[in-house]
């Protein structure tokens, strides 16, 4: 399947390699920041994980803190919150953004001491609404998924305590690893950047590797190895490492090779984006799906759209649209499918989030990055609709 859509976006050029390589040998500099538009300088960090763990240390936090975060996000931030010294403490998300309910936050609030809002797939938080809930305790912007959306005009990032970006692989800049952080207090602003000046600065050797790892990586993500071998390994990889139960927090500084790439891909941003919101408006307009299906912007609200997600009435529904697209040769990402094992299994989640558990395993991501030509994304659509009318004439004749 030579032809193969990937799921996601990767980009590291050999140009990108060799450009890793050399800056591995040119002595690091220290005060270094990256300009993220209407967020002034951030620090950057080795991976938006490490920047989790110094965002939560810094807010001088209880020793074991409980902290609340919605059950549908990576289970690398709990991971990040366990790293840190606290406990995870589960928060229940909406059905028409995917991100942190404040009804169940409201109910749940007595048993935390602060609060990380995720912005998933780009949409984005009622973050007036959770500042109130709230009320005192702190809150984390995860803006990992969420760089350049905005609500009335004011960037995601700019709303809580502090809030750390991501630029990992398949991430709008797709630079290998890399994270950055932001606070409107210099207090915590201080804390963060001694915290991360006292982290482990990256060897030469460490850098040459990684910068060939990524390289390699990048080349199996991408047409037309994705298709051949890549996806293949990467299935293969994913369920002997239980990457969603074994990831690790390493604590560093950002490589330069990484660091290097952000700011050279950052002044693309907008283009990106832009190009990004274009594919996903056409899909919106084009697919022929119940409303309920898809996810729209709220008023007042700019979305990245990062990722495409599509609300199936089962799962069942979802496995047979994923199963027709692959042989459409098009991929796509079962999300979180075990979000709520990892959590019950290593987090101590005890079932009380029903809307993330049955969003979890019923939710889709189809391709909609800005690399796809015109004709991919009309493809992608037809065959969507496609799959869809295939499985509902299925349903009617059962």
């Amino acid at each position: 399947m030579t032809g193969l859509v990937p799921r996601d976006h990767w980009e590291h050029s050999l140009g990108d390699f060799f450009r890793g390589l050399t800056t591995a040998f040119i002595p690091r500099g220290q005060g270094k920041v990256l300009h993220i538009a209407d967020l002034a300088s951030c620090i950057p960090v080795r991976s938006g994980r490490a920047g989790l763990v110094a965002s939560i240390r810094a807010l001088d936090l209880p020793p074991k803190g409980r902290i609340g975060v919605p059950l549908f996000c990576c289970p690398v931030v709990f991971k990040a919150i366990t790293a840190a010294g606290n406990t995870p403490c589960f928060v229940d998300i909406e059905p028409d953004t995917f991100c942190i309910s404040p009804e169940d936050l409201t109910e749940k609030r007595a048993k935390f001491e602060a609060v990380i809002a995720v912005h998933m797939f780009g949409n984005l938080c009622d973050m007036a609404r959770l500042k109130v809930v709230a009320e005192d305790r702190p809150i984390i912007e995860d803006c990992a998924q969420a760089i350049g959306s905005k609500i009335k005009g004011h960037m995601a990032g700019s709303f809580g305590d502090v809030a750390f970006f991501s630029f990992r692989s398949g991430k709008y800049l797709s630079v290998g690893e890399g994270g950055a952080l932001y606070s409107g207090d210099e207090n915590i602003r201080s804390r963060i950047s001694q915290f991360i000046a006292e982290m482990a600065t990256p060897t030469r050797a460490e850098e040459c590797a990684h910068a060939l790892r990524i390289y390699i990586k990048s080349i199996f993500r991408s047409r037309p190895l994705y298709g051949v071998v890549g996806h293949r390994l990467w299935y293969i990889f994913n369920k002997k490492m239980r990457l969603s139960e074994n990831s690790h927090v390493v604590l560093s500084q950002i490589r330069m090779a990484d660091f290097n790439i952000i700011k050279k891909r950052l002044p693309l941003l907008d283009s990106f984006i832009e190009s990004q919101r274009a594919n996903a408006f056409f899909l919106s307009r084009t697919l022929q799906l119940e409303p309920d299906m898809l996810c729209s912007e709220r008023p007042g609200t700019y979305y990245n759209r990062y990722h495409y997600p599509i609300i199936f009435p089962s799962a069942e529904h979802r496995d047979l649209m994923a199963t027709y697209l692959l042989n459409s040769q098009i991929d796509s990402m079962k999300y979180l499918d075990d979000v709520v094992d990892v959590a019950a299994n290593h987090y101590g989640y005890k079932g009380d989030c029903p809307v993330a558990e049955t969003l979890s395993k019923r939710v889709l991501i189809i391709p909609s990055y800005y690399s796809l030509r015109k004709k991919e994304v009309q493809r992608i659509a037809y065959c969507v609709n496609a799959g869809w009318a295939k499985i509902t004439r299925r349903d009617r004749y059962a």
